[in-house]
């Protein structure tokens, strides 16, 4: 593989991480304290980029185009497997997309000024505009796709010197491990870009090497998301009326609490812009799976072709969720990070790894991997359904 591949396929890596998740992470690391969530941002980047080589190893052993996930876990793990990562999958779509709808029509009302009542048509343009593009397929996207991409780092790096300015240096001596277990799902999504491993390693045309631009690109975006986090927590006050904690409760991203403590109208402008082109960007591309998977389940084991009924099935429940419950932006991403990314590109990809390796050190590092997957996940399902609850100390 060239060193131009490489760089193309690094900046496709980077792209697909520079997402919503950016938009909540400071939440959450910040409500835990700077310096302990670097720790489990180290951890759980190293469990995701694990997770990713074996995932690409499994795609260029079997070099079959139409390469998905639940026919691998079927293959290691048994019917079970197939169904465990169908249902994983679709909380991580699901999830994903209600988290788009919600957040991107709540940076909107809050920046441009729109009275709240005007949220849920707001959120139903939103929705008409981006399903729209989901279903027009690649080709409309890839035609846009370096303009958007271009306006996405630039808009980042704006972000970055505006913010830098007001950065106060003291709020990063603030910790509180006993909420670091809720900064995990962010951290996930923050490093979730696996669902287009497949596409990666067909275009490497099956190369060996592919896990240089899957490691590089990961190394940047762990880098963008950690200049992030300090910009973000050394601006917003931890607790207040304007804070981490009530973007916490209130479920909005984080460029909305920041833009009303900088009172600059070019961070308010341009952390629109970066917010809509990430959420557009990634709500398409996770459409378009959402679409292509529903059409594929539907089809092969309900026996229902039908096109409308297919688009009504997989992009209907994101609208009515993020339209019953508007601050559903934080809790949504936290579900698909946290069970579904946690579950599909976690735990699973460490159970095969373990199964298939021979190494003594390549199953003590899959059983690591396994434990700190696992012990999110049941953190996450046991907040979820309120049987724990883990709130931030004052």
């Amino acid at each position: 593989m060239t060193n131009r591949y490489i760089l193309m396929l690094t900046l496709l890596v980077t792209g697909n991480l520079i997402g919503a998740g950016i938009l909540g992470m400071p939440i959450t690391t910040g409500l835990a304290g700077f310096w302990p969530s670097m720790l489990m941002m180290v951890l759980f980047a190293l469990g995701m980029l694990f997770s990713a080589v074996v995932l690409a190893n499994e795609a260029n052993t079997t070099q079959n185009d139409t390469f998905n996930y639940p026919s691998l876990y079927q293959k290691y793990l048994g019917t079970s497997g197939k169904w465990v990562a169908t249902i994983a999958n679709l909380i991580i779509l699901y999830g994903l997309l209600t988290g788009y709808l919600a957040g991107g029509s709540q940076i909107i009302v809050n920046i441009v000024g729109i009275p709240t009542e005007f949220q849920p048509l707001v959120l139903l343009t939103l929705f008409a505009l981006l399903t729209l593009l989901s279903i027009s397929g690649m080709s409309v996207i890839q035609k846009y796709n370096t303009v958007l991409m271009l306006s996405l780092w630039t808009a980042f790096f704006v972000l970055i010197f505006v913010g830098f300015e007001k950065v106060e240096s003291a709020k990063y001596a603030y910790t509180d491990w006993g909420y670091l277990p809720m900064a995990i799902p962010m951290i996930v999504t923050g490093f979730h870009f696996h669902n287009i491993i497949p596409s990666l390693c067909k275009d490497s045309k099956w190369s060996k090497d592919i896990w240089k631009p899957i490691a590089i690109g990961m190394g940047i975006g762990f880098a963008m998301n950690t200049i992030w986090m300090l910009v973000a927590i050394g601006v917003v006050p931890t607790f207040g009326e304007i804070s981490l904690n009530e973007a916490r409760v209130s479920g909005i991203p984080i460029t909305v609490e920041m833009s009303q403590i900088l009172h600059s109208q070019i961070f308010s402008i341009i952390g629109m812009i970066f917010a809509i082109i990430a959420i557009t960007t990634s709500y398409v591309a996770n459409g378009m799976g959402l679409k292509d998977f529903t059409e594929d389940f539907l089809k092969n084991s309900l026996n229902i072709e039908n096109k409308w009924i297919i688009l009504a099935v997989a992009f209907i429940p994101p609208l009515i969720l993020s339209l019953l419950f508007a601050d559903i932006f934080l809790e949504a991403i936290n579900i698909a990070g946290g069970i579904g990314i946690v579950l599909l590109f976690g735990i699973l990809p460490s159970i095969i790894f373990y199964k298939k390796t021979s190494s003594k050190f390549g199953k003590i590092i899959s059983i690591i991997s396994l434990i700190a997957f696992s012990v999110a996940l049941i953190i996450v399902t046991l907040q979820t359904f309120h049987i724990l609850h883990i709130e931030p100390h004052m």
